[in-house]
Parts: C-alpha cells; structure tokens; sequence
C-alpha cells in the first residue's frame, strides 16, 4: 500500500458522520433486499416442487371445489384461470367455472392425484345446459357419456358452445401457453367437431387439437378438463415439461437436488432469462 493511500485510508477512518440534515447524510443506504424473484416451477408435475406460488382465489367468475388448500400455482397458471373466467362470463354473462385442484402452496405430492406437483397443473369442471337451455354449472365433476349426457344427472348435457369456449380462451390466451388440456377422447371429438361447424379460426383450432389429449394412463377425464401450461421462460434447468421413459432419471435429479435455497443462489435477472447459446440454438 502506497503511502498515499495509507493516508488517505487513515482519513477515511477518522472522517465525522456527517451533520443531520447535509446532503450527504439525506443519501440513501444501498437497499440489501434481494431482488424480487421469480415463481419456480421444479421437477415435473408427477415429481416436483413449487416455490413462489400464486393463490387462486374465489371470485364471481371463479368457484373453488375443496378447502384442501391445494389452491396455489405458478402466477402463469393462475392468471390463465382468472382471464378464462372473466373471459367467458363477459360472452356468457352469470357463467361461474368451478375449479378444482392445483398444488399445495410448496407443490409436491396432492392425495388423489398423480401429478399436480409442481404449479402447472388445474382441474376444472365441465359445463352443462338444465332441461330447458338454461346454463348449468354443476360444482360436482359429472361424468359425460358418448351421447353428451351426465352420467349422475340425466337432465344435464354438455355445453359444447361454453365448453368449446373455454379451450378456445385456454389455448389463444395471450399470456400463458398451455402445454395439454386432459380430456378423454370422445369429448375431444365432440369439441372439435362442434368448433369446425362454428368455422373456427383454423390456428386456433389445430392448437386446439394439438393440446387437448387423453392421458394414456390413469383417468380418461371424463368428468373435468386438466389443463397444464407449459414450463416458465427461462427455467429449462430445473423445470421438466412431462416425464418420459427417456428421462426420469432426470426429473427425480432435478427434484431432488434443487433446495428451497435455489430462491437465494439464482438472481431473478439470470432466472428469466435463457443462456446465450441456448436462445441461438432455439433462432435455428
């Protein structure tokens, strides 16, 4: 050290506080509050975590099914449900979606279900029309067979007009991209072919197509939609899309070895946003 920074460090030490009221005394101390940090998607739904969750609340549009508490998700998923409702309720007035299930606030294994671990995951009943046309929308999921009828209620049919209008203000969200929307497949034909008739906007249509599927295992869903969006921006690292038999070596890896403290080691800046080269590969 040189002696003139010597010196100037002996200064430094001995300098008075500043006077209450000088300008130097007014400066503000630099915050240590972390910056705000984003919703974590971790795992897969069938085996994951969630951090940073978002409560869905009840509203006029909205209806929750249970008081379990498994009302939390990612603020994508979230804001999806909310948008849908008031969507649909400004078309339909007096419209009401029941919703059920989500995940638990930190995720992580929902009884009764097999996924729902990690904040992109909800369950919502079906529409119906009573015996004269009325709108019905039951809280119970009721079962629809082949011919459109409530299995528990045979006074109730599918909507396929309010129905259709919720997966078309699902995939055409303008804020959220929604991976699949589970359903079993003779709803699947009957939604479709109802939005051909109606001259559907062919894009909207084939994403349509392309989200709404029939789990290959488990529930047909016959009873409620199951929708899931899709991985947040910037979290290919720690957030898996769905498991696959190529790779549940990796969604128990990524489970398994992201700590809650991944909030306090990942900046909110770098979190959101994608490595250099894998936005160059994605342009290619």
């Amino acid at each position: 050290m040189t002696a003139t920074s010597g010196a100037f460090a002996r200064e430094s030490a001995i300098a008075p506080a500043p006077k209450k009221g000088t300008a130097a005394a007014a400066a503000p101390r630099p915050s240590r509050r972390p910056a705000t940090l984003p919703a974590l998607s971790i795992g897969s739904p069938t085996d994951g975590k969630l951090e940073g969750a978002v409560l869905l609340e009840n509203s006029k549009e909205i209806r929750l099914r249970h008081a379990n508490g498994a009302h939390y998700g990612l603020p994508g998923l979230v804001g999806l449900l909310e948008r849908s409702a008031k969507r649909l309720a400004a078309r339909f007035p007096g419209l009401t979606l029941h919703v059920g299930d989500l995940s638990r606030r930190e995720g992580g294994e929902l009884p009764g279900h097999k996924s729902h671990e990690s904040g992109r995951d909800a369950d919502v009943a079906f529409l119906f029309v009573g015996p004269d046309g009325e709108s019905v929308a039951p809280a119970e999921f009721l079962t629809v067979v082949d011919n459109g009828v409530a299995l528990e209620n045979r006074n109730y049919r599918f909507d396929d007009a309010r129905n259709w209008a919720l997966v078309e203000a699902w995939v055409s969200d303008p804020g959220s991209r929604v991976e699949h929307i589970f359903v079993a497949d003779q709803i699947r034909r009957r939604l479709l072919a109802y939005a051909r008739s109606k001259g559907t906007y062919l894009p909207v249509l084939h994403r349509a197509a392309m989200a709404m599927k029939q789990p290959s295992a488990g529930q047909v869903h016959d009873d409620h939609f199951h929708v899931r969006i899709s991985c947040p921006a910037g979290q290919r690292r720690i957030c898996v899309p769905a498991p696959t038999r190529a790779e549940p070596a990796r969604v128990k890896s990524v489970a398994a070895t992201t700590p809650v403290s991944i909030r306090r080691t990942i900046p909110a800046s770098r979190a959101l946003v994608k490595p250099k080269k894998e936005r160059e590969t994605t342009r290619r």
